[in-house]
């Protein structure tokens, strides 16, 4: 049985008793970020939202752990962890991946719905679709086989922004900077092998990116509606690729307004 206390991170709001919660995010972190990612997302949300953060193995405090192999190993720790997790039980569920974590998301949405529990909806963020990145000729691929050929030194040397924090790691603690390489290689590898084998979701899907970004472009983003059988909605922010986690991330506020929505919608069914 997955640890739930290995796999999930929650945090606490002053004075807010569960009661006052009505929805759950499940939010996978993009690549070379862990779960406190989403701490200042809860702090913003406050007591409206549980904010459970998914941390992988070999990030942040697991990171002398073994990196996971493939999405679907990700997906099923993570929906094991969720379901021993009382406070999340019978409230509304949200996924959002961010980068890389849009992959595991999205596989959780399918697995969620293979075990009966239903899912409000799933956001990913500057991410491609599975079936861009699988297709010939694709620059993640291309990104991909490079990043996984070159020498630690190469990848140090290159300021790879998808890895936070490297810089200054590489400058402190040389094996510090070795674990976050091995998370690093292994994400890019589980994301490039990453294939879709399920049927369009049966909740609705938010796409989000940056209008300025070149990594996660248009197109990228418009892709998603793929995988979305009961609803569809794409949104450009003014911004770039890192808008949504180092930059002026622009989740939470975008998010905030979603739970409004929600809460607008279920009082004039009621």
């Amino acid at each position: 049985m997955t640890d739930v206390q290995k796999w999930l991170r929650t945090w606490s709001v002053p004075g807010a008793g569960e009661e006052a919660r009505s929805a759950v995010l499940l939010c996978f972190p993009p690549t070379g970020l862990g779960a406190s990612t989403f701490r200042p997302w809860q702090e913003y949300l406050g007591s409206r939202a549980l904010v459970a953060g998914v941390q992988l193995p070999a990030r942040e405090e697991r990171i002398e752990e073994e990196p996971p192999g493939t999405v679907e190993e990700v997906a099923e720790a993570a929906v094991e962890a969720l379901d021993a997790l009382a406070s999340a039980q019978e409230l509304p569920l949200t996924l959002v991946g961010v980068g890389s974590g849009a992959a595991p998301a999205l596989e959780s949405a399918a697995l969620l719905r293979t075990r009966g529990r239903a899912v409000r909806r799933l956001v990913v963020a500057t991410a491609r679709p599975p079936h861009f990145v699988g297709s010939p000729g694709d620059e993640t691929i291309d990104q991909a086989t490079n990043i996984l050929g070159q020498t630690d030194d190469e990848i140090v040397a290159s300021g790879c922004s998808c890895l936070p924090g490297l810089e200054v790691a590489a400058e402190l603690d040389s094996w510090l900077v070795e674990r976050m390489l091995v998370s690093f290689r292994a994400t890019v590898k589980m994301i490039a092998d990453y294939r879709w084998t399920h049927q369009p979701l049966n909740c609705p899907v938010e796409a989000w990116h940056g209008a300025d970004d070149t990594l996660v472009r248009t197109e990228h983003n418009e892709g998603w509606r793929r995988y979305a059988a009961a609803g569809f909605s794409a949104r450009a922010f003014p911004d770039c690729h890192d808008y949504f986690t180092v930059s002026r991330n622009a989740m939470p506020p975008a998010l905030d307004a979603l739970l409004d929505a929600d809460e607008t919608a279920t009082t004039h069914v009621d």
